[in-house]
């Protein structure tokens, strides 16, 4: 999930950028911050690019020439169920979200501070669990991966092949710009979908992202520029 803040006072950003980075590394949680900035048209500008659900802090009164809560407004044109939560010190202006329709997530108040780290973490825990609930309503095909006590849900389109892991009952999934290693074998994955299939004892392919095959050499090459490598039974196989 892609994290966007927008707020113009510098140290109340880098505050919240520390607090959000904090809890993603401790959390292991599938989350980024994809923006952290004071210009409002940078974040309708990322969101005209977004593919999936958005995060959104904002700072109510922006020093441009449009506030926050017609940022969230443009915002929903591009980004229709994105979660968007309101940053604030004017508790009189909370109104407006209603007048622009922008269906606010959460109020979360500059004059609290103390309450400021536990009300961005319950926004990031339920906007995760919303994302879980609609990978498992959507079309697009997901796969849960276990990392203990946290699950990562990724598209199938996103996976370019599995490895074993050198760690026991563990694999290693090779994404299109990343690699995360979770608790699984390699049999149940190629039972999963057609498109994937298993080249060899330590490998399962996802044969939709592949690039080139090297049959005289089994190396099995990868859309992201990955390879691995098939068993000389399996190789014509794929």
């Amino acid at each position: 999930m892609k994290i966007f803040i927008c707020e113009d006072d510098v140290k109340q950003r880098e505050n919240m950028v520390s607090i959000i980075n904090n809890y993603i590394m401790i959390e292991e949680k599938p989350m980024e911050i994809a923006l952290a900035t004071d210009d409002p048209y940078e974040v309708i500008e990322k969101s005209k690019e977004m593919n999936d659900v958005g995060c959104y802090f904002l700072d109510i009164q922006l020093e441009a020439d449009i506030n926050g809560i017609k940022l969230g407004s443009e915002i929903r044109k591009y980004d229709p169920i994105g979660n968007i939560i309101f940053v604030t010190s004017h508790s009189e202006l909370t109104y407006l979200t209603f007048v622009y329709k922008v269906s606010a997530m959460d109020f979360i108040f500059k004059d609290d501070p103390s309450q400021l780290q536990s009300r961005i973490i319950d926004c990031l825990e339920t906007a995760h669990t919303r994302l879980k609930l609609l990978s498992k309503e959507s079309t697009v095909e997901t796969i849960e991966l276990k990392r203990g006590s946290n699950s990562i849900y990724v598209q199938y389109d996103d996976v370019m092949f599995f490895e074993s892991s050198t760690k026991s009952h563990r694999l290693i999934a090779h994404l299109d710009n990343r690699q995360i290693e979770f608790y699984g074998n390699l049999k149940e994955l190629a039972q999963l979908d057609e498109r994937f299939f298993r080249c060899h004892n330590s490998f399962v392919v996802n044969r939709h992202n592949i690039e080139s095959i090297d049959s005289k050499e089994r190396i099995v090459n990868f859309k992201n520029g990955e390879h691995c490598f098939a068993s000389v039974r399996n190789v014509k196989k794929i």
